[in-house]
This record gives structure tokens, C-alpha cells and sequence, in this order.
């Protein structure tokens, strides 16, 4: 008798490779990628900001500034601002960084009055703090996802990161689960004292279907070499 492993490597070895077919990024969860996904661009794609709050040049707040006017403010998805000396920008997390900014401090630590900011005066600000580096995530064309791999969710979002509104997978199989015995009776059916009710084939294509093979079915034979 065939052990499981020999089982699985003789079943592996008769499979052929499936064609390949591209579906829509939402429908890919679960199937096989059979291309490789790059980076559309570097990740992030600018210097972020991490925290609501203010973007300022630490070389002001070195020097001993605490008080800062505030210039203009930066939401995410605006156009780079350019930050002037001594001044700040208010910004918001995801924001671009203000060009010339390389510091944020948090809306928590500081108080607006008469267009200015002040930050707390116990405060200690570093430079670059609460900055998402451009790139530092991974550069344009690093590769995301390879050939082979089993789709999850979250590789929706990556391919989705990535600018593809469809990737290539493997082709679902056709698969049909065959179940053999005069003995047994599938539910809903009457059943006689000598008789069992059919359970494994059910399940099989249950768990087949929770695997993402939906064209999947199942079907019982007597025993009985003619049918």
C-alpha cells in the first residue's frame, strides 16, 4: 500500500500544467499567480507624513525656536508645498512632506493661537521623526509577489498597490469526486437497517469549495463495473 507521501507525489507527477487565464484583481483570491508582480513605483511614493500636526525645519526648532507661523496647510492628496525658514505647515497623516520640512510634530504637542503654533516647551524633537521615508517600504520594480504562489487577500491590495486591474493565474480545474458502495445512501433519501449514509463525498466537495475550486461536484456509483 502507498504511503500518504507516495500517494500525493504519484498524484503531483500525472498532473498537467493548466492554462493560463487572467481575471479581475477582486476575483483572484485563492487561485494560483502565474506571473510576477514588480512595483508599479517606489512605496511610499514621497517622503509621508505619519502624524496630523506640523511640518517644520528642525535646524528652527534647534536653534531654539518654539513658536512657529503657520504658513499654509498640507492635506493628503495636495500638491508639495515649499516650507519657508521659521515658519511651519500644518499637515495631515498621509500627507506629501512640505519641501524643506524634515521634522513633524505631533497636533498633540503644540497650540495654536493667532495663526501660530507653539510647541510645548518640555518637548524634544528629532530630526526626521514621524516621516515615512519615500521608498522605504520598496523601490520601483522591486518584485512583490513571484510565480507559484497561492492568492490571499491581501495580495489583492498588493496587486492592486502595484496598478494591475487583472493578473494571470492558473486556470481552475474540473474536478469530480467519485464515491462507490451499494452500501451507501445519501441524505434526504430512505435508508434500510444494513445501509450507511453517504458522508465523505459531501464533505470532499464542501472542502474543495472552501479551497476555491467551485467547479467541483460529486457523484455516486454502485458497485457495478458496467455502469
Amino acid at each position: 500500500m502507498l504511503t500518504t507521501a507516495e500517494a500525493l507525489d504519484t498524484i503531483l507527477a500525472a498532473m498537467p500544467e493548466l492554462p493560463v487565464e487572467s481575471v479581475s484583481n477582486p476575483a483572484c483570491t485563492g487561485r494560483i499567480l502565474r506571473q510576477t508582480v514588480r512595483a508599479e513605483r517606489d512605496q511610499p511614493p514621497f517622503d509621508r507624513v505619519m502624524m496630523d500636526g506640523i511640518a517644520i525645519r528642525h535646524a528652527d526648532f534647534a536653534a531654539g525656536q518654539r513658536q512657529f507661523p503657520i504658513q499654509a496647510a498640507q492635506h493628503a492628496g495636495d500638491a508639495v508645498l515649499s516650507l519657508a525658514a521659521g515658519t511651519c505647515i500644518e499637515v495631515m497623516t498621509g500627507a506629501s512632506l512640505p519641501e524643506h520640512a524634515d521634522c513633524i510634530i505631533p497636533v498633540e504637542r503644540i497650540e495654536v493661537e493667532n495663526d501660530a503654533a507653539c510647541i510645548e516647551h518640555d518637548y524634544e524633537a528629532r530630526e526626521g521623526q514621524f516621516i515615512h521615508a519615500r521608498a522605504s517600504d520598496h523601490a520601483q520594480g522591486a518584485y512583490l509577489l513571484t510565480k507559484g504562489r497561492r492568492l490571499t487577500p491581501l495580495d489583492a491590495a498588493v496587486i492592486a498597490a502595484a496598478g494591475l486591474a487583472e493578473v494571470e493565474v492558473s486556470r481552475q480545474p474540473v474536478i469530480r469526486v467519485i464515491s462507490t458502495g451499494n452500501e451507501l445512501v445519501p441524505a434526504g433519501v430512505p435508508i434500510e437497517p444494513h445501509q450507511v449514509r453517504l458522508t465523505n463525498g459531501p464533505a470532499i466537495e464542501a472542502m474543495l469549495s472552501q479551497h476555491g475550486y467551485h467547479d467541483a461536484m460529486h457523484e455516486h456509483l454502485p458497485d457495478d463495473r458496467q455502469v
